[in-house]
């Protein structure tokens, strides 16, 4: 019985302490810099009658909740507040912000971001899609990483999945 006593009364404090330390060295520290997050683009095939007013339905929901998950667990300082979103909003609305030649760049600065995220999905089908994450530096305009998420269907839970999979990967990274 000594054992047991002097087990609980040592050893477990110290499993307890470490794993606290554990969880608090797992904080994010974020990037110094701020980044812009344009809205989801759908491309490829729009062929599915009724599609374009699911796909709007779809692109708010899931640009939101790509722009959360990022800014939430990700070194990523993504641009949320409400002005700026305002002005993301009027700029999409009088031009298409990732086929304009650079006038995503323009609104980057504008508000003060270094890096912008364009994400797309291009549809093979209406049950075969790619979500397409690029990052593009806001000085050069170059292009610096890309990364592809398949998903199957056109659900909720096949677009969370995705998201779910491009925030685990680009968790920790940075461009520099």
């Amino acid at each position: 019985m000594p054992f047991t006593t002097r087990a609980t009364r040592y050893i477990m404090p110290f499993l307890l302490l470490m794993s606290a330390s554990l969880v608090m060295a797992d904080e994010l520290q974020k990037h110094d810099y701020k980044t812009l997050l344009l809205d989801i683009q759908i491309t490829g095939d729009s062929t599915v009658t009724g599609d374009k007013a699911e796909n709007e339905a779809k692109i708010t929901k899931f640009t939101e909740h790509l722009r959360n998950e990022l800014n939430d667990k990700t070194r990523f300082n993504i641009i949320t507040d409400v002005t700026s979103l305002e002005k993301l909003d009027a700029a999409n609305d009088s031009m298409d912000l990732q086929n304009c030649n650079g006038c995503e760049m323009k609104l980057a600065k504008e508000l003060g971001a270094s890096l912008v995220v364009m994400p797309n999905v291009f549809r093979m089908s209406h049950l075969i899609s790619t979500l397409h994450v690029e990052f593009k530096d806001v000085e050069t305009g170059k292009l610096i990483k890309r990364k592809s998420y398949d998903f199957r269907g056109n659900t909720d839970q096949a677009w969370e999945r995705a998201i779910k999979y491009a925030v685990r990967d680009l968790k920790d990274w940075d461009r520099n």
